[in-house]
């Protein structure tokens, strides 16, 4: 039994909305639709849909709905699905089909994989990244939990799974940072002291560290964006999810994904 949490606003028009229930009713996955709005957010509503019993929760819409369902789908028995109306590329990547049409697709011809998530505060969930928003450099200081790194960044990235960028560890972060200054010690000389997961990049002001877990401090308070969207503010924990998601995704999918074979 199928349930879909459907954000309307994705679509194009009102005829791509009836066109993708004909999809679904053709692949005979039709199911119960509901619309997320102020009363009644994505998060409710997927709860809402676990407690009638179904078996299958989709998120039909982009990132930011995706992620809001995806915290509720955490260790669930239900499977999760996504269609992406608006989505970012990751997100077509994870799921391995570049249309809509090819996700609705998935949920007919499926392949169950147990996925882990990153997490912000315990709260927010992304499948995808998160950065936080630097519209001037602005110096970090970056806690691992055998070490501490402090820069003056330009850029820096949380990663589950990163745009053209190959996941090794599924059940670690990809921390990407860019610094002002290439030579700092700060980063260089502690790095090439502290973990053997830690790498840095041909061009030295370019850092990569593989972690389960760190927090982020700033003098100023910086927003944490997931896919364009405010998802919380400096200071800030992030860690990788300990329970799984159940996710839907291709055969035999071409990309990497950041997954737990059952």
């Amino acid at each position: 039994m199928y349930y879909y949490i459907f954000d309307v606003r994705k679509c194009k028009n009102r005829r791509q909305i009836e066109t993708i229930k004909d999809k679904l009713t053709e692949l005979g996955i039709s199911g119960e639709f509901v619309v997320p709005d102020r009363i009644r957010p994505a998060r409710d509503l997927a709860e809402q849909g676990v407690f009638k019993g179904y078996s299958t929760i989709v998120a039909i819409g982009s990132d930011d709905l995706i992620d809001e369902v995806a915290s509720i789908m955490l260790s669930k028995q239900q499977v999760f699905g996504v269609i992406p109306l608006g989505a970012s590329e990751n997100i077509h990547k994870i799921i391995g089909s570049n249309t809509w049409e090819g996700a609705a697709e998935n949920l007919r011809f499926r392949k169950v994989t147990d996925t882990r998530v990153g997490i912000i505060n315990e709260q927010h969930v992304f499948f995808s990244y998160c950065e936080i928003d630097l519209d001037r450099p602005a110096a970090l200081t970056v806690e691992f939990e055998n070490f501490v790194l402090q820069a003056k960044a330009k850029e820096f990235y949380i990663a589950n799974q990163f745009p053209n960028f190959k996941k090794r560890h599924p059940n670690l972060l990809d921390v990407i940072m860019k610094s002002v200054d290439p030579k700092s010690t700060t980063i260089w000389g502690r790095l090439k002291k502290a973990i053997g997961t830690a790498n840095v990049a041909k061009d030295i002001d370019l850092t990569l560290v593989r972690t389960d877990g760190l927090r982020v401090f700033s003098p100023r308070q910086l927003q944490i964006r997931v896919d364009g969207r405010v998802a919380a503010k400096t200071p800030a924990t992030f860690g990788i999810s300990q329970k799984t998601i159940r996710l839907i995704t291709k055969k035999n999918p071409t990309t990497a994904l950041a997954e737990i074979h059952r």
